[in-house]
């Protein structure tokens, strides 16, 4: 049965989804831009979270006592959206498109000082940008952010809901940092807000060599397991220092063997066969099933929780495995 708000919280929900489509439409003006590189054929849409269905209830995990909680990031989250959107105005006309080794040294360093754990470079592919979504340029800067280990550990929990937004909130202002940073050096840089943003993350953060895709469909990296959030700068610096590599492809086989977020999924939303998209893609959760329940306990990230990674010590993991093949 889907629940009845009163008007306070239909009030709420109203401001939400009006936000959020005044951000979302900004994204899907990109598109009109001369020279922006946009989405392909193969890209997929972005459907979470869809403005048309907010003010229904169901698509976001809304309650009052959520909305207490995360309500102060939710609403940085949708500001610092925008400012990624509109920031680019602010770009250099005539922008470099090589960076010194110094240069990016200092960028890194920086990046670490805001609390940027892994950065790493690559060429995004069309496919990879959302329909009605668009970037300037192609080179692009992948950056992980942590999610605390401790509240992430007591999913599902207000305590882990909240660490998940404050992470995107707090993902979000530093990406737009180092945008400006990047700018104020007469670099190009769009910001990409972690929460959707203009591409698919984990695929792209994948290639960027940062670590390899789980079939809870996160990302998951040698320093956090499953616990992160992403997001990209796409940069006019043509020389970056691609770090795509397979280095992490074992994990795929592993998680074959695994399947422990399968068997602890509540809702049983993921399947140990994939679905194959028209792109190639491949993925195991089924969406109608997941979402409700994620709306229904606080975010849930059981799977993010339970997967092996997000606990252990991952070069452990590896070794093991790899003995265990021979």
């Amino acid at each position: 049965m889907s629940k009845k708000y009163n008007i306070i919280e239909k009030l709420i929900l109203r401001i939400i989804q009006f936000k959020v489509t005044k951000w979302f439409n900004l994204e899907k003006q990109l598109t009109k831009n001369n020279n922006f590189i946009l989405s392909s054929e193969l890209s997929p849409e972005k459907t979470w979270p869809n403005p048309k269905k907010i003010a229904k209830g169901g698509e976001i995990p809304f309650s009052m006592q959520n909305i207490k909680v995360i309500g102060k990031y939710l609403k940085s989250c949708i500001k610092q959206g925008r400012i990624a959107i509109k920031s680019i105005n602010k770009n250099p006309n005539n922008p470099n498109n090589e960076i010194s080794q110094k240069q990016l040294s200092k960028f890194v360093k920086y990046a670490e000082s805001l609390g940027i754990k892994q950065i790493g470079f690559t060429k995004i592919p069309r496919e990879l940008i959302f329909k009605e979504r668009a970037i300037r340029y192609n080179n692009a800067i992948v950056l992980i952010k942590e999610m605390d280990k401790g509240k992430i550990a007591k999913a599902p929990s207000i305590e882990t809901f909240s660490a998940v937004f404050e992470t995107y909130d707090d993902l979000g202002i530093i990406t737009n940092k180092l945008s400006e940073y990047l700018r104020n050096n007469n670099f190009y840089a769009q910001a990409s807000h972690p929460l959707g943003g203009l591409v698919l993350y984990p695929p792209l953060a994948k290639k960027a060599g940062l670590g390899c895709l789980g079939k809870h469909g996160l990302l998951i990296t040698p320093e956090f397991g499953a616990r992160q959030r992403i997001s990209a700068i796409f940069t006019s610096i043509e020389n970056l220092p691609i770090t795509d590599n397979n280095n992490h492809d074992w994990i795929k086989q592993f998680c074959d063997s695994c399947n422990k977020c399968i068997r602890k999924c509540p809702p049983i939303a993921i399947l140990e066969k994939p679905i194959i998209h028209p792109s190639k893609r491949e993925t195991h959760i089924i969406r109608s099933k997941c979402l409700p329940y994620f709306n229904d306990n606080k975010g849930c990230s059981i799977c993010l929780k339970e997967c092996v990674f997000s606990y252990s010590d991952y070069y452990k993991i590896k070794k093991n495995f790899i003995n265990h093949l021979k």
